[in-house]
């Protein structure tokens, strides 16, 4: 038969695409954009950036004045007015601690055994401290001149909670002070007396004490804390004996701090 090649080639073509069909394996399809589509759709959506507009406004707090403090140790130091009784009252840490408070000796007065603190406690708070002489002023206006070791050999015998004026005594020279005010070194500092239930002008204590009223003051502390204090607000502010035994310091028109300052150590003459 002259087409008997042909047909075997057509019966063989046959037979491999029948066998190709029996194959399980399966054809991958191109994926569709319809199969794109619906991937993407599908896909958790991510988070977007806020708007800069939307961004949290941080909070700034203004400076404190006790942040604004320059550090005790950089201050420069000037002349002084220590209060007598918070030198020798030991109320907070700061100048003093538990541990170096002051302590009383026993000492003997009019024939009696008496507990009284050395006048070293508050001489130490002067800038420049004391080598010549001393004016000792009284309560009543008197006045009277010591060298200055007899004023340092002096002890005070007081009662912080009483409007009595300190015993000032010295056992070894047998000085006598009772009704002692305030005590200005011939290097111009002072040392006042302020005691319990007195009220003084702030501006007032400072002239009895020689110091320039019209000039700029710090007050200090006993735990270190200061504010200064200009010439118009010590004219209204006060200097305060309290019932405790502490000395305070009220300035009604100042802002700092609400204008007190409380166990006032010594008054300070800024530059």
């Amino acid at each position: 038969m002259k087409n008997s090649p042909f047909i075997f080639l057509v019966l063989v073509g046959i037979m491999l695409v029948t066998a190709g069909c029996g194959n399980n394996s399966v054809v991958p399809m191109e994926p569709t954009n319809a199969t794109i589509v619906e991937t993407i759709a599908n896909q958790p959506a991510e988070e977007t950036a806020k708007p800069i507009g939307e961004a949290a406004t941080p909070t700034v707090k203004p400076t404190t004045y006790k942040e604004s403090m320059l550090p005790f140790d950089q201050l420069e130091a000037g002349p002084r007015i220590v209060i007598l009784q918070n030198a020798l009252h030991y109320t907070r840490d700061g100048f003093y601690s538990a541990e170096t408070k002051p302590v009383t000796k026993e000492i003997v007065y009019d024939g009696n055994n008496v507990a009284a603190y050395s006048m070293s406690y508050a001489l130490a708070f002067l800038h420049k401290g004391s080598a010549g002489t001393v004016k000792v002023i009284n309560n009543d206006g008197s006045e009277q001149e010591l060298n200055a070791e007899n004023f340092a050999g002096l002890f005070v015998i007081i009662d912080f909670s009483s409007d009595a004026a300190p015993v000032l005594y010295n056992p070894e020279s047998g000085t006598k002070i009772t009704d002692f005010l305030l005590a200005i070194t011939s290097e111009g500092e002072a040392i006042y007396s302020v005691v319990s239930g007195v009220t003084i002008i702030a501006a007032e204590l400072i002239g009895k004490a020689g110091f320039d009223t019209e000039a700029t003051y710090r007050y200090v502390a006993s735990d270190k804390f200061y504010i200064p204090v200009a010439a118009a607000d010590n004219l209204t502010g006060e200097v305060r004996g309290t019932l405790s035994g502490a000395v305070n310091g009220s300035f009604p028109n100042l802002k700092i701090a609400s204008g007190k300052i409380n166990d006032v150590i010594y008054i300070e003459l800024m530059s």
